[in-house]
């Protein structure tokens, strides 16, 4: 009993002290472009689309052509030797040069043919759509998680609602009852459980405030936003369900455009162009350069003696031999390609039973959802049968408590359902590849 005293407490001092707070309106897309904006998962997926286009941009620059300039000057403390023997055949060291000497040069080479190149721009191309596609599943995932935590936060408000009505029913039935008591009508059996009644609902109401202020709480934590900030969730609360969608068209939906098997798949063909770029270790390559240079020399470093030349030509390079590294390269790429197949495969199936079980959720929320509906109806108009019959004397309070009970529980089993239904509806847009373009060119 203290424990449920102190929760109740505590929500009225956050109530007074939300009261005085400036409350920031709330939507579910303003919630969604916060958590994009400040989600890490995101920032990391982006960051590595920018290395991805980065990788793209090297690669293609290994086919562009290469320009090097080379500039040197020494100052021969003693100058160069060179032995030459003399007509005797005596070997005698000649020296020959200038003290100051310099060196400048420019050379330009372009790759003619590398099949390595050429492979690795295709495969970083892949890489890069690989890396887009991932940022795409992230962005997915925090689209969905994001719906779920506004959900339960739209649902937590609910059943505070429901709790407050029964309240409110709960403090009627007694002022009706206590009414009658000072007038002799009924007994005071009556008027004890009427207060006793009454009692009872108070915790029900600090355990559903508490519950709100837990799930806007997490809302907030998801979101990376400051828990002194108060926030207002969306007026309208849950939305119309819609109809619930047919399995074998969602499995051939999230077959298609499922974002993580859209990665996976460009994963698979980023391991196969590995393969071919150390394949292409086993051909030519091919190159065609060209040099200018201008080199001299003095006494001083005012009078220069200097000469230039300049060369073009092709050079031709293959490898015949090195130890079956090569061999052992492509064999291992071999073996990642086929392991990136084997994981595919095993997304795939799991996407597949992931579906099933999401088709049927959302299909089981739905029925309760309507099936709700009708109860809640139902229990509305025995609820109020049972108090015109305890007025008119032909009932009892019994009656009025169980009606009341059954109109909280239908209620809350509906509440329940619309919650079970939209955090399963977000898991199913999710799996199927249902991303909002705004949200992706928002990330990107």
């Amino acid at each position: 009993m203290q424990v449920r005293i102190s929760v109740l407490l505590v929500c009225m001092a956050l109530g007074a002290f939300n009261a005085s707070a400036t409350t920031r309106p709330l939507s579910l897309d303003e919630a969604i472009e916060v958590a994009l904006r400040q989600n890490k998962n995101v920032a990391i997926a982006k960051l590595g689309v920018q290395k991805a286009d980065a990788q793209v941009t090297e690669a293609i620059g290994n086919a562009l052509p290469s320009l090097t300039v080379n500039a040197g000057y020494n100052y021969n403390i003693q100058l160069p030797v060179f032995f030459f023997p003399d007509q005797s055949g005596a070997v005698k060291p000649v020296r020959f040069g200038l003290p100051n000497a310099y060196s400048a040069n420019a050379q330009l080479q372009q790759i003619l043919f590398n099949s390595a190149v050429f492979n690795g721009i295709g495969a970083s191309r892949i890489y890069s759509d690989a890396a887009k596609a991932q940022l795409d599943a992230v962005t997915a995932e925090v689209v969905a998680e994001t719906k779920k935590r506004y959900y339960q936060a739209l649902a937590a408000r609910a059943f505070v609602g429901v709790a407050t009505a029964t309240y409110t029913n709960a403090a009627e039935t007694q002022k009706t009852i206590t009414a009658l008591f000072n007038e002799g009508l009924v007994a005071e059996f009556d008027k004890i459980r009427a207060d006793v009644a009454v009692l009872n609902v108070q915790p029900l109401v600090a355990d559903a405030e508490a519950g709100q202020y837990n799930a806007l709480a997490a809302l907030q934590t998801y979101l990376a936003m400051d828990l002194t900030d108060t926030i207002a969730i969306s007026v309208a609360g849950f939305p119309d369900p819609e109809v619930a969608p047919a399995e074998d068209s969602s499995i051939a939906k999230a077959i298609r455009e499922n974002l993580e098997l859209k990665a996976l798949a460009l994963a698979v063909d980023v391991s196969k162009e590995f393969i071919n770029i150390y394949r292409s270790d086993f051909f030519p390559t091919l190159a065609a350069f060209g040099q200018w240079q201008n080199q001299g020399q003095s006494n001083t470093l005012s009078n220069w003696s200097s000469a230039t030349s300049t060369f073009v030509g092709l050079n031709f390079s293959m490898n015949l031999f090195n130890g079956f590294r090569t061999s052992a390269k492509v064999e291992q790429a071999n073996v990642e390609y086929l392991t990136a197949i084997q994981r595919f495969e095993q997304v795939t199936n799991l996407v597949k039973l992931q579906i099933r079980s999401i088709v049927n959720q959302i299909r089981s929320a739905k029925l309760r959802i309507d099936a709700q509906k009708s109860t809640v109806t139902q229990a509305q108009r025995g609820y109020d049968i049972s108090k015109i019959r305890y007025t008119e004397g032909t009932g009892n309070l019994l009656e009025i408590n169980d009606a009341e009970t059954a109109l909280a529980r239908a209620k809350v089993n509906e509440i329940s359902a619309l919650l079970d239904y939209y955090v399963t509806r977000a898991d199913y847009d999710r799996a199927t590849g249902q991303l909002d373009d705004k949200y992706r060119r928002m990330v990107r």
